[in-house]
């Protein structure tokens, strides 16, 4: 059976027990701000067994995407060794939220493997969690109570997939490939190590709520949550040795054979790597993802360039992995449409991404070498390791390849010491996720509704409070007007009040379970006198949410321009709409001149003039890619998406507040473009009344400078050209004269040598304090020294901005012997200086008398 086929049988399988097909969730986890990527079918259906809000559906099913590397799930090590773990992989799943649990869960899981896909009894074992007696007792009516074996948390209580969230025991089911492919021991059963059982799905039955106390708490809703492997039932159907002998890996080999030369059969880590590799780093670029030095980003490049480690076992010394990329696409566009979109960005950035490690294993290797020369032990030290990865960049997977190479060890303990202070250093707090207090909260706190796209004020029931630091509070409600920061956009700010109450919100949060948070400080009233059910009016700053609405809408303007003037490449990366500006960040592979940014405000402003109306619909997210909607896979998309149109020329899914005409946005100015990393870019820009605003401020300055000079503004330009010629002419003649001036400093200089005597060596040594205001023209001085004295040492002072700045130069004629930064080193107490082994600049601290210096260098140069 193909894996297709597989795929599509599970989905009308629980289709026809009225569970609603739903589409993947991106591959990040915009529900879990925990998990790095998505790794689990459940993560987008967490929040449904959370809260009692009523839901459309009660049943689901899907088959998830998902990516373990990085984070505690991680299965990136096994790659390779393993035949039957991934990083990325497709779950097959079926979700109950408060509807059946665990007898239908059972018989419909049994009734798939055995009634669909034709699996013999005999081949079926499962596990369950030793303290479940009622699902040992279901299994029990199917299988014998010899295949059925009990197991203790470790195996068989799953979750939740983040820090927190829902959990349960659960059932796994395993396929015994026979007592030849074991241990041949008598106590073998699911749970061994050996390969003879294979679990390929897992059933959960959710009921707990992890906190983050680490407490378990009852859910809303039970439910269940099941997870199957595709790779892992497809193995099994198609009678295979591992996952990747099956049809979603083979295309995949035999394109690294045709490329490489070499044999799979021969070479099976390798390509086991490569084939898993691609998969995961098509779909993380697909879904948003780009490499980085952090997070995701990090993580994307961590697999690209173990692919690319692999590769160069294989004798693949160019870059290989974006032409293999179109072998994953084209096995899963039917499935994913998403990768066919995006086929020429996958394609870019992985060639790139190839061509700077290429080059960074090229030159790691002198630097490698260069940095543990200097470690007399075998182990290589933590601190050296954590500065080849920080400084230079090198990855730990390549340390670890060179450090074999040079029969070397690593102390990988210590280097994660070292990690975790650099980590500590950076880690930032986000508003929700600083420290709260539980002041009060209702027993049913569910999902906050809300209602705010068509108003600004509503009456609201508060259903929880929190206090958070500096005096800020957390007011949740059950409906709310107030917009909270999502998608780029700000969270709204206003007032929320009653007749013995009032509050200022300052920002607008949500949380993963689609809690809003009212952020903000009492202005009247008693906190401790509120109580939950408690009514309040909440109304929105109507200001400040036009002039967001404003800019947001202004970015789908500019989004648009940027695709019609350089080209449909241009991709989204990243937003911010405030009230007071916007900002762009978009992947680009073309050189952008200010030409081009130009010709991007024009359409932007065309747009604006024309007073094109902007309108909104809802449907499903298939339906708004069908009509053209570009849409943001690192967005969390409902059931029903909203779909932003600006005229009939420009379509986004969209969750932000807009206006309703474009007209309304008056004025627009790009203030700022910018590179801020490779093929990412930035515009910034500027609306509305900020607009005229900068329009005043930049007349009133052109009029200052108009009057500073003495001519009419359209002559400024010209004027400025002048002086600044006039100012280059004048800075020749004083360079000129500066110049005889070092002249004359230096022959003095050289006239009155110290000559001491190092091994038996004359050694001239020049000190002189000079009166000279640029700290290079002092430089400048010792250079011509040491170039007329090869076997002369300078030591020049001159006082500068109240400071006694010098300079330490050694002669070509001492490489080796001596060392200038050395020499400064052990006179630290007095001076701070850098530099290297043959200059050294810095400043002498005040108070210390120079001519005691002279004597110390000199004693140190004595001292050799």
């Amino acid at each position: 059976m193909e894996s297709k086929i597989i795929r599509e049988s599970y989905l009308k399988f629980f289709e026809s027990k009225d569970h609603k097909i739903v589409r993947s969730s991106s591959l990040i986890p915009i529900e879990d701000p925990t998990l790095l990527f998505t790794n689990a079918g459940m993560v987008q259906f967490k929040k449904f067994w959370a809260t009692d809000v009523p839901l459309s559906y009660t049943r689901a099913t899907s088959c998830q995407k998902c990516l373990r590397a990085g984070g505690k799930d991680s299965d990136l090590e096994k790659i390779g060794e393993s035949g039957k773990h991934h990083t990325f992989f497709e779950m097959l799943g079926n979700f109950s939220f408060g509807d059946y649990f665990k007898k239908e869960a059972i018989e419909w899981a049994f009734e798939f493997i055995i009634g669909v896909l034709n699996i013999k009894e005999e081949n079926l074992w499962v596990s369950y969690f030793k303290d479940d007696i009622e699902t040992r007792d279901y299994w029990k009516r199917f299988l014998p109570e010899g295949r059925i074996i009990p197991l203790g948390e470790k195996d068989n209580f799953w979750g939740p997939a983040g820090d927190t969230g829902p959990c349960g025991p659960c059932t796994e089911i395993y396929f015994d490939f026979g007592k030849e492919k074991g241990c041949g021991k008598d106590s073998c059963k699911p749970g061994c190590s050996c390969d003879r059982f294979l679990e390929f799905w897992n059933l959960v039955f959710i009921q707990y709520d992890k906190q983050k106390d680490g407490s378990f708490l009852p859910l809303k809703r039970r439910g269940v949550d099941t997870g199957m492997g595709l790779e892992r039932i497809t193995r099994i159907l198609q009678e295979v040795e591992t996952n990747y002998d099956t049809d979603l890996f083979i295309p995949i080999i035999k394109k690294i054979e045709r490329m490489s030369g070499f044999s799979y059969r021969e070479n099976k880590r390798n390509f086991r790597i490569i084939s898993d590799h691609i998969r995961g780093i098509v779909f993380a670029i697909s879904d948003g993802v780009l490499p980085s030095n952090e997070g995701r980003g990090y993580v994307l490049r961590r697999i690209i360039r173990r692919g690319c480690l692999s590769g160069l076992d294989l004798n693949l010394k160019e870059p290989f992995l974006f032409n293999l990329s179109e072998v994953v696409i084209e096995k899963m566009k039917e499935v994913y449409p998403e990768l066919l979109i995006n086929k020429k960005i996958i394609e870019k950035v992985i060639h790139e991404e190839e061509e700077r490690f290429h080059y960074l294993v090229s030159s790691s290797r002198k630097i490698f070498f260069e940095v543990i020369k200097k470690e007399e032990k075998e182990e290589i030290g933590g601190e050296t390791i954590f500065k080849l990865y920080d400084t230079y960049g090198i990855p730990k997977d390549l340390i670890d390849e060179l450090a074999f190479q040079y029969n070397k060890r690593v102390d990988w303990n210590e280097f994660e010491r070292y990690m975790e202070k650099q980590k500590e250093q950076s880690r930032k707090k986000s508003k929700i996720g600083m420290k709260k207090e539980e002041i009060l909260v209702s027993d049913r706190i569910v999902e906050t509704e809300f209602v705010g796209y068509e108003k600004i004020s509503e009456k609201g029931v508060i259903i929880g409070i929190y206090k958070g630091e500096n005096d800020l509070y957390y007011l949740i409600f059950d409906k709310t007007v107030f917009y909270p920061e999502k998608g780029g956009q700000i969270g709204d700010r206003g007032i929320i009040f009653n007749d013995n109450f009032k509050f200022k919100v300052i920002d607008t949060q949500i949380d993963e379970k689609g809690l809003i948070y009212h952020i903000g400080k009492v202005i009247k009233g008693n906190i401790e006198d509120l109580k939950i059910k408690g009514e309040f009016y909440l109304i929105v700053d109507e200001a400040i949410r036009k002039s967001i609405s404003i800019n947001h809408t202004s970015t789908h303007l500019l989004h648009y321009a940027l695709r019609e003037i350089i080209g449909k490449e241009v991709r989204q990366a990243g937003s911010y709409v405030g009230d007071d500006k916007l900002r762009f960040d978009f992947v680009c592979f073309t050189d952008i001149d200010q030409e081009i940014i130009k010709k991007v405000e024009s359409l932007v402003c065309e747009k604006i003039f024309e007073k094109v109306p902007v309108f909104v619909e809802e449907m499903t997210l298939n339906e708004a890619v069908e009509k053209g909607a570009i849409a943001l896979f690192t967005e969390k998309y409902g059931e029903k998406v909203r779909v932003v149109s600006t005229g009939n020329f420009h379509k986004e899914v969209c969750g932000g507040t807009h206006l309703k005409n474009t007209g309304d946005i008056f004025l627009f100015h790009i203030t700022s473009f910018s590179t801020i990393g490779k093929n990412l870019k930035r515009v910034e820009a500027i609306t509305y009344k900020n607009c005229l605003e900068y329009f005043y401020k930049s007349l009133s300055t052109l009029k200052n400078i108009s009057n500073l000079l003495k001519v009419d503004e359209e002559k400024i330009a010209g004027r400025i050209e002048k002086i600044i010629d006039e100012l280059e002419e004048k800075n020749k003649i004083i360079e000129k004269y500066v110049n005889m001036d070092i002249t004359k400093i230096t022959e003095e200089i050289l006239k009155n040598p110290q000559k001491l005597y190092i091994n038996g060596k004359e050694v001239k040594f020049f000190y002189f304090k000079v009166n000279i205001n640029e700290k290079e023209n002092v430089a400048k001085i010792s250079d011509i020294v040491v170039n007329k004295e090869k076997n002369g040492i300078v030591f020049v002072v001159s006082e500068i901005n109240g400071e006694s700045f010098f300079v330490f130069k050694v002669g070509d004629n001492f490489k080796g012997d001596i060392s200038a930064i050395k020499i400064i080193k052990n006179l630290s107490k007095y001076i701070k200086g850098g530099g290297n082994e043959k200059f050294v600049s810095g400043i002498i601290e005040k108070g210390v008398d120079i001519n005691f210096i002279i004597e110390e260098i000199k004693k140190n140069l004595k001292n050799g």
